[in-house]
């Protein structure tokens, strides 16, 4: 059975997350430029987008990402090539077309969607965001693991990276991994205790 993984960024102590979608997201995310390299994380990182069957994202994220990555090589973007030959699964009713290759627009129910995903192979699948569709499945207890990468600045702004109607009841998770990199960046994985 896939695992669906959700994989998010905090960038400060009272657990937001990052939100570009206020077309503010120059400035939320310069301070990435001030951060000295980590060559071990960023292998970490490109060897598990990588490695994703495909990723399930809504309209708003699914613009993002095809305004910032789309026609652009490896040279541009490390993540720029992973995510060009990777399937995308965009969830909207409102979208009408997704030019980027290896998209496809998904109108149906997202919970039966997801589930009928998960059981049509192995490996994994990934969804990120804080989004409408990141919380329907947290509240329908989709997703399998979490990886949290937690950046080393104090902002005090954006979106919480929950709402405590996303988990509803207590959900124990057990951890795979606490992996700090050499520039402060920590890369917390955790999977859902079932």
């Amino acid at each position: 059975m896939r695992t669906l993984i959700s994989m998010t960024y905090v960038y400060s102590v009272n657990a937001t997350s990052m939100d570009t979608s206020k077309g503010n997201d120059t400035e939320e995310f310069g301070f990435l430029n001030d951060l000295p390299d980590d060559d071990e994380e960023e292998k970490s990182i490109v060897e598990f987008l990588a490695g994703a069957d495909l990723y399930v994202m809504g309209r708003v994220l699914y613009e993002e990402f095809a305004s910032h990555f789309q026609g652009k090589t490896a040279s541009d973007h490390p993540f720029a090539p992973i995510y060009a030959n990777t399937d995308k699964i965009v969830f909207s009713q409102t979208l009408t077309t997704a030019d980027w290759e290896r998209t496809t627009i998904n109108r149906g129910d997202l919970v039966t969607e997801i589930e009928k995903l998960k059981s049509e192979g192995d490996g994994y699948m990934i969804v990120t965001g804080r989004g409408g569709i990141h919380r329907t499945l947290l509240q329908h207890d989709l997703i399998d693991e979490f990886r949290i990468t937690v950046f080393p600045m104090l902002l005090g702004r954006g979106t919480r990276m929950l709402e405590p109607d996303d988990v509803g009841e207590f959900k124990p998770l057990e951890l795979i991994s606490c992996r700090p990199g050499t520039n402060g960046v920590v890369v917390l994985h955790y999977r859902r205790r079932r």
